[in-house]
């Protein structure tokens, strides 16, 4: 079981494309809270495991038009802060993720499109589609949003696998086509781990 959920974030971490999703909805905009459901013998390389179970915890209210963002969720850290969200039972289905890539400690807005100047820290969210098919704030190239949406980040310590984010109509561009996504709601994690 390890080696699925190594795999499925090395897919996720290469930002993996696909074909453009048009009009795929989901049913997202449901609550979502849990408690840890790992134990150490079953965290994925560089986990952090709350021995005593219980103590990390994920909430989420997101809704998309491009992925589903509920369900079970595992959080985990490698080079970015990943949430990816899968069906409930074996074969853990992927259903949809969301990245954040922005430094450690970062409070406020983050811009859609992003204005990266090339040389400072980058401000990324981005979600990945069921098909791998991932939307960014960095995929608008020389286009921009017309109504751009916003997300407000109150709290985010990646080496700890946490975030506190609020998602209003934020609209992310495909990167390997022309179509959008849309995320609404809130996403706050505790920690790193698999979320029942």
């Amino acid at each position: 079981m390890r080696n699925a959920h190594t795999a499925l974030f090395l897919v996720l971490v290469a930002c993996g494309g696909g074909e453009p999703i048009d009009d795929q909805l989901t049913d997202g905009g449901s609550s979502a809270t849990a408690d840890a459901a790992t134990s150490a013998s079953d965290a994925m390389p560089g986990e952090s495991v709350d021995a005593g179970g219980g103590a990390s915890q994920l909430a989420s209210t997101l809704s998309s038009d491009c992925a589903t963002l509920q369900g079970r969720a595992v959080v985990n850290v490698n080079g970015n802060l990943g949430i990816s969200f899968t069906e409930p039972e074996s074969p853990f289905t992927f259903l949809g993720s969301i990245q954040f890539e922005v430094p450690s400690n970062f409070t406020g807005a983050i811009p859609n499109p992003e204005a990266w100047d090339g040389n400072g820290p980058r401000q990324i969210v981005a979600v990945t589609s069921s098909a791998f098919s991932l939307h960014g704030n960095h995929c608008w190239f020389d286009d921009s949003p017309s109504a751009p949406g916003s997300v407000v980040i109150d709290d985010y310590r990646p080496s700890e696998g946490i975030v506190k984010a609020e998602f209003s109509s934020l609209v992310l561009r495909s990167c390997s086509g022309v179509a959008t996504c849309t995320i609404n709601g809130s996403i706050e994690t505790t920690g790193q781990g698999v979320f029942e």
